[in-house]
């Protein structure tokens, strides 16, 4: 049992170290031997649980990269950050650490590696075998939708990638293929699998983690029957778990004290969290992902001299008066208006290096919200305003009647800039805008975004060096 142990330690660390000389790095391969790591009920808890480190490191800086910075939410901060603010001010080139996808096909790859190997483990519990396998095709699916909303079309592996193979060098599949045929597929078996009972963990992937992918897939692919039905499943389920939060003050401290420091992820049948809007988040605890590991939560977002973006005027001026978040989310501060967010005070360049704030990839206000823009799709006006109005006044502000709009356009502008404010640093406004179409119309203004094909990021120039079924994204090919 003792050498078991340090082969799953050291599988963890093969794949966090592998040279990017070779297209592995793009699609990993797994290094142990199946029958000498996928043995046990031990191997199986360690196996799923490298998915979630995959994940956190996959989107340790990508969450803002992908989810923010292409949007109108931030503005380039210190001159420093010469990185993000190429995104934000779209001059991305193939060369952009976040246009490289290799610690999202560690995801995918560990996911395959447990969907294939689970089944095979005879573990004490059904149930737990089941809900670990459920979890594996969940957070699958989720690696293949951020994927498809940054790159468009990207290669497809189902199976795990365990021998050097020619098979490792694919072209890209159809976005809507793997939409289809392989997140939603994924997503109906997770739903079969994930046990509703015993698995309370927010940190982990539970039946509310596998509904809010589901709506999101939902609506990506404009069936907003499906996402408002997927949605209302969620609030009917389970009110002790997830439930809308009316107070501001406790909004507040949802993400400045919930987020901050939990333990780290040993009891996934223990739900360590007071508030239940909180559906899926990444957490970062220092035991789990070492002192370089952090979450950019501080770091990014103050500090004259080092924060990389600022709230946007853009944004700032969408904030009504009186709206009670604008305190709690922006500070002007040394020079810029800062994303306060999720902290609490002024923070020193020591908290910096120890921010342990997890991320909320998904909570219950922004399923309200996606609900109440999958109903004004459904001509069903005034019930998407009743879910409108929930948030609305939770912020001290009047909602408008279904009256006073004039085209369902409209109405769903009025949920999408609702969604802007409730959801700023949520990693959510540039997928708005992708899912939407409406990225150009707000981001041409901005910084000239209006080419067709600039709504994707570039590939990577290393993953076409290293496979010539590769074809970059048009957009960047005459600029690169």
């Amino acid at each position: 049992m003792k050498k078991r142990k340090y082969i799953v330690a050291l599988f963890a660390l093969m794949f966090s170290f592998q040279s990017c000389e070779s297209f592995l790095d793009e699609q990993p391969v797994s290094e142990i031997p199946a029958e000498e790591m996928w043995q046990t009920a031990r191997d199986a808890k360690a196996g799923v649980n490298q998915i979630y480190g995959f994940f956190r490191s996959a989107t340790r800086s990508n969450y803002f990269y992908w989810g923010e910075f292409r949007g109108d939410n931030f503005e380039p901060g210190s001159p420093s950050a010469a990185d993000q603010g190429r995104v934000m001010d779209n001059l991305m080139t193939t060369d952009q650490n976040s246009s490289h996808w290799g610690d999202l096909y560690k995801v995918i790859n560990q996911a395959n590696l447990a969907i294939k190997y689970l089944p095979t483990i005879d573990m004490p519990s059904v149930a737990e075998r089941d809900d670990l396998l459920g979890q594996s095709y969940a957070m699958r699916a989720l690696a293949y939708l951020y994927a498809i909303r940054v790159w468009g079309d990207v290669p497809l592996f189902v199976e795990p990638n365990e021998e050097y193979s020619p098979d490792i060098y694919r072209p890209r599949s159809d976005k809507d293929e793997i939409l289809r045929e392989v997140i939603l597929e994924d997503l109906k078996m997770a739903e079969s699998l994930v046990d509703r009972y015993e698995n309370k963990e927010r940190k982990r992937i539970s039946i509310f983690g596998v509904w809010a992918i589901m709506t999101d897939t939902y609506m990506m692919l404009e069936e907003y029957s499906n996402a408002d039905q997927t949605v209302t499943k969620m609030t009917t389920y389970d009110p002790n778990f997830m439930a809308f939060e009316p107070d501001i003050t406790t909004w507040k401290k949802m993400f400045t004290e919930e987020l901050n420091a939990k333990a780290p992820d040993n009891t996934p049948d223990v739900d360590e969290y007071t508030t239940k809007e909180f559906i899926f988040v990444s957490h970062y605890h220092m035991e789990e992902v070492g002192s370089n590991g952090y979450s950019y939560m501080y770091q990014w977002f103050t500090g004259g001299g080092n924060r990389v973006g600022v709230v946007s005027e853009s944004l700032r001026s969408k904030f009504e008066e009186g709206d009670a978040r604008y305190p709690i989310v922006v500070k002007e501060y040394q020079g810029g208006f800062e994303m306060r967010k999720y902290i609490l005070g002024d923070i020193s360049s020591t908290l910096n290096k120890t921010c342990q704030i997890a991320y909320p990839i998904y909570r219950f206000s922004d399923m309200m919200l996606l609900q109440a823009e999958a109903l004004a799709r459904m001509s069903k006006w005034s019930e998407s305003l009743d879910l409108v109005k929930k948030i609305r006044t939770r912020a001290g502000l009047e909602t408008k009647s279904a009256v006073e709009f004039n085209s369902e356009e409209e109405l769903v502008d009025y949920i999408l800039d609702e969604r802007q404010r409730e959801l700023v640093g949520e990693g959510r406004r540039w997928f708005d805008l992708l899912r939407t179409g409406r990225w150009k119309d707000v981001m041409e203004p901005i910084n000239g975004m209006s080419q067709a094909g600039n709504e994707l990021f570039p590939i990577h120039y290393s993953h076409i060096d290293q496979n010539p079924k590769i074809v970059q994204n048009p957009y960047y090919v005459s600029s690169n």
